[in-house]
């Protein structure tokens, strides 16, 4: 009355459709940003493990020790020395100004009076 061999036969085949589907390299919403992102960071860490080969043979063979003996290092441990003039601060009547929008106070003070005035003339003009 039934046929249990097609019905094993269709289980098989949706199993092994699932199985062969899942062998492939699945798109996300993303593209391939990941395997980029994936790839830089491998570089970058191939690139840190060259810098840290060469510093092993530095110390192996005593050449950072020479490296670091003429490295000049100051007090401060800055790598140069920088000479700045000291300039003497000499008081600026100007820089007491108040300023408003980098206009000194007065001249925004004279200028908002100045639009408030033409706004009342159009105004009467107008009526």
């Amino acid at each position: 009355m039934f046929n249990l061999g097609a019905i094993g036969g269709a289980a098989n085949a949706a199993a092994t459709a699932v199985n062969n589907t899942a062998a492939l390299p699945q798109q996300s919403a993303w593209g391939n940003f990941t395997g980029g992102v994936n790839n830089a960071l491998g570089n970058a860490l191939n690139l840190y493990g060259q810098y840290e080969q060469i510093q092993a043979m530095k110390k192996s063979t005593g050449q950072a020790r020479v490296d670091d003996e003429n490295n000049v290092e100051y007090e401060n441990g800055a790598a140069v020395v920088v000479d700045t003039p000291k300039i003497p601060a000499i008081p600026n009547n100007k820089t007491n100004e108040v300023m408003v929008f980098g206009f000194p106070q007065k001249q925004v003070i004279m200028a908002f009076g100045g639009l408030l005035v033409v706004g009342v003339l159009l105004k009467v003009a107008k009526s």
